[in-house]
């Protein structure tokens, strides 16, 4: 009978290895799966909690920040009616609202592009949105200006801040509400050292011989003037002396309320009673960084001479938005990033209030 050779050490081991190597793929694939079942459990269970509307009465004018929406091809694969659920009623609740919204890039089709971007209009308009600011930064100035254009003939004149591609154009947006003038405009800086300058701009170029007159006017002939701006500058917490320069001119020249477009959520000044708010960060995003899924939303009750604010912070999970509930750590952080000069801000009803 022949004997049986008898492996080596170093045999041995490849074959336990080989034999260990097909149960561990059987493993890894069960751990994976039972992972994402996990996963779409809890993101099916998560609670998406409403923004609560603040309370106003009767003459007084309800007014609603909100900042960045991306509603790009991979967000548009949700129920869109769905994702913005948690602000629907605030929105219809307010008499007047404004957000930034990116232009995408859905084809290579000019006309596929300006179709798709115009429904994304349509859709925010019907959360009653009354006035909207166009971040683009994918299209050239001939889809832009028709985009414009398109808008323009379903909406009318008042309604988009800036007007194509001009760093010079001064489209403003001016609408009575409830007896009151109220005017918007948006302002981009291109000369910022975070901003590419070659960029399709669809706002007014931040320069103070082109603002100044523009706001002064604007203030002469309205009761109040909200100024949207792009800073041009993306993931950066903390406020920088160019913003505080130009934002303190802003209101200088007869701002009321700006309302600043960076990628992440920035600080809250009162300067001289004009209410600052350097970024509100994104509504939507497609980014994957939890900071860039963060942002605010600001309502204002303003009885045409004191205003009470109050700012709710929001997130986007799972493709929905909802009203974000920081443990105490995180709200320590949030209000140490978000509280400036002259602003002293209140918990109250699952957001924090202050007035002037």
């Amino acid at each position: 009978m022949k004997q049986s050779k008898r492996f080596s050490i170093n045999e041995r081991v490849l074959k336990w290895t080989k034999r260990h190597k097909k149960r561990n793929s059987i493993y890894t694939g069960l751990i994976l799966l039972v992972a994402l079942v996990l996963l779409g459990f809890v993101l099916k269970n998560q609670d998406f909690e409403p923004v609560k509307a603040m309370e106003k009465n009767g003459e007084e004018i309800k007014l609603t920040y909100l900042g960045n929406v991306e509603l790009n091809k991979h967000i548009r694969k949700n129920d869109l009616n769905d994702t913005f659920n948690s602000i629907k009623d605030l929105l219809h609740g307010s008499d007047y609202s404004t957000a930034s919204l990116k232009l995408s890039d859905f084809s290579d089709d000019r006309k596929t592009n300006i179709h798709k971007n115009l429904e994304n209009v349509m859709f925010l308009k019907g959360l009653n949105i009354k006035s909207l600011n166009i971040i683009n930064q994918v299209t050239d100035n001939i889809t832009a200006r028709d985009f414009s254009r398109a808008v323009e003939a379903q909406n009318g004149y008042n309604f988009l801040t800036g007007n194509g591609s001009n760093p010079i154009n001064s489209k403003t947006v001016q609408q009575t509400i409830k007896g009151k003038k109220i005017a918007n405009v948006s302002f981009t800086d291109i000369e910022s050292d975070y901003a590419d300058p070659l960029k399709n701009t669809t706002s007014i170029s931040l320069e103070p011989n082109i603002y100044i007159p523009i706001i002064k006017k604007l203030k002469e002939n309205n009761d109040y003037v909200v100024v949207n701006v792009d800073w041009g500058m993306t993931d950066e917490r903390s406020v920088t002396t160019r913003q505080k320069q130009y934002a303190h001119s802003l209101a200088d020249a007869g701002a009321d309320t700006i309302i600043g477009h960076n990628t992440v959520v920035q600080e809250i000044e009162n300067y001289k009673d004009t209410n600052i708010f350097y970024s509100l960060g994104n509504v939507t995003s497609e980014d994957f960084l939890s900071k860039n899924k963060q942002g605010l939303a600001v309502q204002q009750n303003w009885n045409g001479e004191h205003s009470k604010f109050m700012v709710t912070p929001i997130k986007s999970v799972g493709g929905k938005l909802t009203k974000a509930t920081p443990n105490k750590i995180e709200e320590t952080k949030l209000l140490n990033n978000i509280k400036g000069e002259n602003v002293e801000l209140k918990k109250e009803n699952g957001g924090y209030v202050y007035e002037h």
